[in-house]
């Protein structure tokens, strides 16, 4: 629906420039038409805001220039051009209701204004809140709590006793509380450590699909409040993750693994099991986390991509990097010893 650029301002938080129009939807700023909003979030785009076909354009101040395009001005396009995204495409639940391929058991409690679509399960003691929309194929398991306006997509998986909180978002194949990898050598064979405790799961909390949270072998698995995780990430068992923080897909958190508000993990980082992170960290994609990080700031590692023939030369060197440093300090206490002579 059609929305003023003055109403749109107040609602997130920017101020007017130019005459009053009215926008109908985002668009990228090369491909935008008449009843448009774009934006740009660095100095060197706004040459295009001179050719955009947009009715509006969310920016700083100082980009404008000489543009007449009538302008949502802010310290922080991105922001506000996803807020603008947000409001002017409003999610709307695909089923309402309760479809009669459901199986609820007649021990748990589903409110009255939760949706339920085709082939759910519910088990027994499940409790799913208000307005809380469960997909195709879902399958929750005995006990689960699931809090209110949380949206389950098709095929998600929560089994026993685990708790998500208000306002989720699980994407289809996410499984929440399947066994944590635990197993003790008895001789020949492994024998399998039971996994007693859960996965709770905070508010406003998104999950990308095919993501996979182990419960806990003994305490439980924490997601905190505000945190976002990307598609096909493996959490390990009895793992903590502070508030806020987001992680990229294809990355892997070992067990028993402390992280804290406010992190930014990077693709395919691989974090090893029984470390601490603190608040405040960035690690950037491909990175393998080996030890504890007691510090904020960001962190890397991994090699850069280079020719094969050049790749294949320093990784030879690199496995006789550490004669080459004893030799290197050798040559140094002559080269002193000489000095003092």
């Amino acid at each position: 629906m059609p929305i003023k650029l003055s109403e749109l301002a107040q609602k997130i938080n920017c101020r007017l420039h130019g005459e009053d129009c009215l926008v109908e939807n985002v668009a990228d700023i090369n491909h935008a038409g008449s009843g448009d909003l774009v934006f740009i979030s660095n100095a060197q785009y706004k040459a295009a805001l001179s050719s955009t076909g947009a009715s509006a354009v969310i920016c700083r101040e100082e980009w404008l220039d000489n543009s007449s395009l009538p302008a949502l001005l802010t310290e922080d396009p991105r922001l506000a051009f996803a807020k603008a995204a947000a409001l002017l495409n409003p999610v709307i639940a695909d089923f309402k209701g309760v479809d009669p391929t459901a199986v609820i058991s007649r021990e748990a409690h589903i409110d009255e204004s939760a949706s339920l679509d085709a082939n759910v399960v519910i088990k027994a003691g499940a409790i799913i809140g208000a307005n809380t929309f469960i997909g195709v194929g879902t399958v929750i398991g005995e006990n689960v709590r699931i809090g209110e306006r949380t949206q389950l997509n098709a095929n998600v998986t929560v089994y026993s006793n685990c708790i998500i909180g208000n306002d989720c978002i699980l994407r289809s194949g996410v499984v929440i509380g399947a066994d944590g990898f635990g197993f003790v050598r008895d001789g020949n064979t492994y024998f399998k450590v039971p996994q007693l405790g859960c996965v709770r799961v905070g508010n406003d909390v998104e999950i990308g699909a095919n993501t996979t949270i182990d419960r806990g072998a003994l305490l439980d698995t924490l997601i905190g409040d505000g945190v976002k995780l990307d598609n096909l990430i493996q959490i390990g068992h009895n793992v903590e993750i502070g508030e806020h923080t987001v992680i990229s897909a294809c990355s892997s958190i070992g067990g028993t693994v402390k992280i804290g508000k406010f992190c930014l993990i990077g693709g395919n980082v691989g974090v090893r099991d029984n470390i601490q992170i603190v608040d405040n960290v960035m690690i950037t994609a491909r990175t393998f986390v080996t030890g504890s990080i007691e510090k904020s700031g960001s962190y890397s590692s991994s090699t850069p991509m280079d020719e094969t023939k050049n790749w294949r030369k320093n990784t030879v060197r690199f496995r006789k990097l550490d004669e080459m440093f004893r030799r290197l300090v050798s040559l140094e206490k002559k080269l002193s010893a000489s000095d003092d002579d």
